[in-house]
């Protein structure tokens, strides 16, 4: 097995649990980034309540949910701080950017469909480590802090995202101050 390398080194101080795993994926995300970014004056004990944008969905309704709009919620509170996320047409575009990124030490959450693992829709996970072959991703926090990982071959995240409709982004911490 190839040696693995810290994407984003101590990612274990910064991580919470998801308080709800059907919607708040994203909100978590962005809390643990702010968090590693050290971002003081924003409210991490509420973030995921205040900025999960389908906590109160019901049966029917669209979800409101996605990059762009959570970091537009969380801009219009918090000035300072600022999300970026890019689409990728092909999974060698979005692996080559992730790369790219994790060389200059920036975080990255990523969107996965979950259809290869027998589950609808898409899951926002934190790169956390990488080899010269594989990704390793921040899956969920159980109740006692401990975390699951996902770890995928770069060539079958990029099979994931080329067979798979959705799961195209990929987003980061542009600034906080």
């Amino acid at each position: 097995m190839a040696t693995m390398i810290p994407a984003f080194p101590d990612w274990r101080k910064y991580i919470v649990r998801q308080r709800r795993p059907a919607s708040g994926c994203i909100p978590t995300g962005y809390e643990i980034l702010l968090r590693a970014a050290h971002a003081d004056g924003i409210d991490l004990a509420s973030f995921q309540d205040d900025f999960d944008l389908d906590k109160d969905l019901r049966p029917g309704d669209t979800p409101n949910n996605h990059f762009r709009s959570v970091a537009s919620a969380v801009r219009k509170k918090y000035l300072s701080v600022e999300f970026n996320s890019t689409s990728f047409r092909n999974g060698e575009d979005k692996l080559e950017f992730i790369e790219d990124c994790l060389e200059r030490g920036r975080p990255v959450l990523v969107s996965l469909a979950l259809k290869p693992f027998g589950r609808e829709g898409w899951h926002i996970m934190l790169v956390v480590e990488a080899s010269k072959d594989s990704l390793v991703f921040l899956k969920s926090v159980d109740e006692n802090g401990t975390p699951e990982t996902l770890t995928l071959s770069k060539a079958e995240f990029g099979r994931i995202h080329n067979s798979y409709p959705g799961g195209d982004d990929v987003a980061y911490l542009e600034r906080w101050k």
